[in-house]
């Protein structure tokens, strides 16, 4: 089947990029729709995990990609094979690290949510990669949460301060949604392929279930995503005195005076973003409203979708649809 046979060697170059091979059961839940590699008058239908695997061992016997072990990448590129196991070893010690640092954000009142993000969640780190997470917050109070996360973090030494380039396993607050509004709002297939690979670190099951609910669309980039329930299980279970240090301030915030603190502590750090001339710079996007803060000033989405395309093109792989970026700053 082409159209198989090209969409795997099109998730195997597009991990290339992130320099991550991977196993045929990853290549069978990340498969980059086939319909954005070629066009089709009907449907496809379930492709299974003995599809993929054929498929891989004819692309491994004519030699188009390379095989070590269970990870498959392309050819002329074991090089990352070694790569990934260097990282796989740095990432388990990083998230035991993680998962004991995270609890402690469940002494924010407001938050819902903690996802693990980026190449922790991927498992792709290195001894210099901080902590990348998608926070959920009650809304209505998300500027007040993320206050307190900043508060919380910075007292234990953990938080990623804007002037450090390199600021190994301290937290980077870089993306916050309310629990109202858990649409991402900006596709791609980076961004598909970054959320479809969340972590659950503190986070109900529920919840995790709405997220996924509400971001259909990534199907139209992943052809077999299905979210990893199971992962839920392996979420932190916070402590009961600090969800109730967070109770605490909640049923003290859940006021007139609550609606007062979170005014103004939203006029403040949105001053703050407004004035800062990195909110403006091309190449990346600062999102900040009642909704949403998001913060990728200098996103590596374009570099990887170009990348992507290019090699794509190497490999003689004609694309139905040249993947753009999902809307930086221009």
């Amino acid at each position: 089947m082409t159209y198989l046979r090209n969409s795997i060697l099109a998730t195997l170059v597009y991990y290339d990029t992130l320099e991550h091979p991977l196993t045929f059961s990853e290549i069978h839940g990340n498969l980059i729709n086939p319909s954005r590699i070629s066009m089709f008058k009907s449907g496809i239908g379930e492709i299974s995990l003995n599809e993929v695997k054929e498929e891989l061992n004819k692309l491994v016997a004519s030699e188009i990609i390379g095989q070590e072990d269970e990870f498959y990448f392309l050819r002329g590129r074991r090089e990352i094979y070694d790569a990934r196991i260097q990282a796989q070893n740095i990432a388990y010690h990083k998230r035991k690290k993680f998962l004991k640092l995270v609890k402690f954000l469940a002494l924010a009142p407001y938050l819902r949510g903690v996802f693990a993000s980026g190449s922790l969640a991927l498992g792709n780190t290195d001894e210099e990669s901080d902590f990348d997470v998608l926070i959920i917050a009650q809304s209505g109070r998300l500027y007040t949460c993320r206050l307190f996360l900043w508060l919380i973090t910075s007292v234990l030494g953990v938080r990623r301060k804007k002037h450090e380039k390199v600021a190994p396993d301290k937290f980077c607050f870089n993306h916050f949604i309310t629990d109202r509004s858990l649409q991402i709002k900006h596709e791609s297939l980076f961004n598909a392929q970054t959320y479809a690979n969340l972590k659950p670190a503190m986070i109900e099951r529920d919840l995790v279930e709405r997220f996924y609910d509400a971001n259909l669309w990534i199907n139209n980039y992943l052809y077999n995503f299905k979210p990893k329930k199971k992962l839920v299980e392996k979420s932190v279970n916070p402590g009961r005195i600090f969800l109730s240090v967070a109770g605490f301030f909640e049923f003290i915030l859940n006021s007139d005076l609550g609606d007062f603190f979170e005014d103004l502590v939203k006029k403040i750090q949105q001053n703050k973003i407004k004035t800062n001339p990195v909110t403006y710079e091309s190449g990346g996007r600062i999102v900040f409203n009642d909704y949403e803060l998001e913060f990728h000033p200098r996103s590596f989405e374009k570099f990887v979708l170009e990348k992507y395309n290019q090699n794509l093109n190497k490999l003689g792989v004609v694309t139905y649809i040249k993947e753009k970026d999902s809307g930086l700053l221009q």
